[in-house]
């Protein structure tokens, strides 16, 4: 199995993209984000690439052939040589591995899909099609946008009120810990769970909807 987590460099994108942009819906190039995305695919050495069109919802999709276009966010598979790709720019890519039953998934959870349970429900889906045990799951949360930043209105807090901090007045959630403690209370492990410090919109090694608006999209990437 290898991981890992892009950042926005190394790629061919120009401004206001530049320049390892992975997303075809942010109106970049098309080949140039082509251009980006094999990139990646010849760093984890894999024959297939998925992406998901993500849409802020909770359908998971087991992947079975690399070759699926699949609307969704969240995606599983136990077929070796296809790697797993979500793409954010704030949200927190999830990515998850079964060693024992050799198994992965990925997840995209922002606002919307935290309060869906994406998160948790893509764990479940593998217990479900892989027979994954979630004490033995692994799970890493990639670079997203933290409590620091991500101020909302009042009414975007409804849901997630044990996650709130309130500065000055304004509100401001923290999903990293509303997903942490989700996963936790499903039985994983907290050892087996790896949670980013990095916050998107501080971080300007990374693309951040909530600080440039016109920008690209970075990934989470799995692959047995």
């Amino acid at each position: 199995m290898q991981h890992f987590f892009t950042n926005r460099f190394e790629g061919v994108s120009e401004a206001p993209f530049a320049s390892l942009n992975l997303g075809l819906h942010v109106n970049d190039t098309a080949l140039h984000v082509n251009q980006n995305r094999a990139r990646v695919k010849a760093k984890l050495g894999v024959p297939k690439l998925v992406f998901m069109d993500q849409v802020h919802g909770d359908r998971v999709v087991q992947i079975h052939s690399g070759d699926e276009l699949p609307v969704c966010d969240a995606m599983i598979t136990n077929v070796s040589n296809i790697a797993l790709a979500v793409m954010v720019a704030d949200c927190i890519p999830i990515l998850y591995y079964d060693e024992v039953h050799q198994a992965i998934g990925v997840a995209h959870a922002g606002r919307a899909g935290t309060l869906l349970q994406v998160g948790q429900k893509c764990a479940r889906a593998m217990t479900e099609h892989f027979g994954t045990r979630l004490q033995e799951l692994k799970i890493w949360m990639g670079p997203s946008i933290r409590s620091c930043c991500y101020e909302v209105g009042y009414e975007a807090t409804q849901g997630l009120e044990s996650f709130l901090h309130v500065k000055n007045g304004n509100y401001f959630l923290d999903l990293q810990n509303a997903n942490l403690e989700a996963f936790l209370a499903m039985g994983i492990p907290r050892e087996h769970i790896s949670l980013s410090e990095v916050c998107t919109c501080c971080d300007h090694a990374y693309f951040s909807y909530r600080r440039d608006k016109i920008t690209g999209r970075f990934a989470g990437v799995i692959a047995l």
